[in-house]
């Protein structure tokens, strides 16, 4: 009798490839149990389905993350969560805040700014109330920035 046919049905290549694709922990194990192939083709097997296996981990947290992200957008920032925010951004680019306000705009308010960095140059920063993130952030001469800050 030739070697395959004394394989009982879960020792067989076809089966070990099945549970490859379908079952993957038990085919896995199978491949390995079984010696089936060769030393190298059965770690290229198994690094190819790690790799699978931690990309799908990193969609998994991915998709998480994005749900819980919006599942927090109904919810509006206030002007104090803004400007908590602002400050431990400022802080991290070693920038001072010197003053902030609420402006309207299209009927949606947007938190402004305005902060101090050690070179001199002055930026006024925006944050929309519906995400707790720098909209836009623009720097220059502070004379220029602070007729800026006014005309808001």
């Amino acid at each position: 009798m030739d070697n395959q046919t004394e394989r009982k049905w879960y020792q067989k290549p076809v089966t070990v490839v099945l549970f490859l694709i379908l079952f993957f922990p038990a085919g896995l194990y199978l491949m390995w149990k079984n010696e089936l192939w060769s030393k190298t083709s059965r770690i290229v097997v198994s690094v190819f389905f790690g790799l699978l296996v931690l990309g799908n981990i990193n969609k998994a947290n991915e998709t998480n993350s994005n749900f819980s992200n919006s599942s927090n957008e109904n919810r509006t920032i206030t002007f104090d969560e803004a400007k908590q925010f602002m400050r431990t951004r400022l802080s991290n680019v070693n920038q001072t805040l010197m003053a902030s306000k609420t402006v309207v705009f299209d009927g949606k308010k947007v938190y402004m700014f305005m902060s101090v960095a050690e070179d001199g140059s002055t930026c006024i920063s925006g944050v929309s109330e519906f995400r707790l993130e720098v909209m836009s952030t623009d720097c220059g001469n502070t004379e220029m920035k602070i007729q800026e800050w006014n005309n808001l």
